[in-house]
């Protein structure tokens, strides 16, 4: 009998290497995203505690010293966060494009999986009506 051999296998086979490829590299862009929002997690924890702190010394006499260094500081966590925030959404844009490109190259594999199931199918529908053929010729010269 008749093996079963796809055309395409190649094909199939680049296109699945592909999206391995897109899945490594959407997997990269959204561990960077992750540590990202772990970093201006730990600056809101940063601006809490600080902010703590200077609710401590607001209270009896006043260094107007102190209150210039938390001002300062709060200003530079403020400038910290915004930036984070700025870098944060590029990498999301990046997410989103990597997202974009891993369903694109999931859908061409599947097209070429879909492909080589329908021919399988052909394939086994052609070797069924074979033996049938076959059965039926054997089943006429015993009578």
């Amino acid at each position: 009998m008749k093996r079963f051999r796809f055309r395409f296998e190649k094909i199939l086979a680049f296109r699945r290497h592909q999206e391995k490829q897109k899945q490594r590299e959407f997997a990269s862009v959204q561990n960077m995203e992750q540590k990202q929002k772990g970093k201006l997690a730990a600056i809101a924890d940063d601006f809490a505690v600080c902010q703590d702190d200077e609710k401590k010394y607001l209270v009896g006499k006043i260094n107007p010293n102190r209150l210039t260094e938390y001002s300062r500081y709060f200003l530079l966590l403020k400038k910290m966060e915004l930036s984070g925030r700025e870098v944060l959404r590029q990498i999301s844009r990046e997410v989103g494009k990597k997202r974009d490109e891993l369903i694109g190259a999931t859908r061409r594999k599947k097209i070429y999986e879909k492909l080589k199931e329908r021919h399988q199918e052909k394939h086994i529908l052609e070797l069924n009506r074979l033996i049938q053929k076959e059965n039926d010729e054997i089943g006429q010269t015993h009578r």
